[in-house]
């Protein structure tokens, strides 16, 4: 009968530096350079004790998402709560996102089953919690269903952000005005397809 190895305490601070560590290296460097050797560096101890705490790289990667989409939900939550406009939503809980270090967790979850889930779970509890914002903010639906303009909004900050990085900015400004417009006023949307109807039958 195999007996289960000591291992360091979850939540203690070095258990939370080693997850500090982790995060620096897959934004700075990307997921290529991140080694149970790169993470022991940069939290300044040694390699051996990154598995004292963790029995595999994989869970040390799981764990870093997961407290990562902790926080997430806990700040969408918390601005969701607190009344504000859709327009500040949008700022805090998706325009200011780490859409580079999303995009590495991402990368991985292609390898690593277990964060796949954790990816999953989170991507669906965020877009709910936008939906019911959208929904909880304006007096009606509009012609666009809140679940496909929280996709589209999120998806459009994502490339938005990636693009900035890499220098492009063609289309940019208009598709955020795009995007304002329908915060500032999304059952307004239900207007237009209305409007173009009778244009056609003019």
């Amino acid at each position: 009968m195999a007996i289960a190895r000591r291992m360091g305490p979850a939540g203690s601070a070095v258990w939370h530096s080693m997850l500090d560590g982790a995060e620096d290296v897959l934004r700075e460097e990307g997921y290529g350079a991140l080694t149970s050797r790169r993470v022991a560096e940069c939290v300044g101890v040694k390699q051996r004790l990154i598995y004292y705490y963790f029995e595999t790289m994989d869970d040390l990667i799981v764990e870093t998402f997961r407290r990562l989409a902790a926080r997430d939900l806990e700040r969408m939550t918390a601005t969701i709560a607190g009344g504000h406009s859709l327009h500040e939503i949008w700022v805090s809980c998706v325009d200011t996102a780490d859409t580079r270090l999303t995009a590495e967790f991402i990368a991985l979850a292609n390898r690593i089953e277990a964060l796949r889930v954790e990816v999953v779970a989170y991507t669906q509890n965020a877009r709910r919690l936008l939906s019911e914002a959208l929904v909880k903010a304006s007096s009606a639906t509009g012609a666009v269903p809140p679940e496909a303009a929280v996709f589209l909004a999120t998806s459009a900050a994502i490339a938005l952000h990636r693009e900035a990085a890499l220098g492009i900015s063609s289309g940019h400004l208009e598709t955020l005005r795009v995007i304002e417009a329908y915060l500032a006023d999304p059952a307004g949307q239900r207007a237009a397809p209305a409007e173009l109807d009778k244009d056609r039958d003019r």
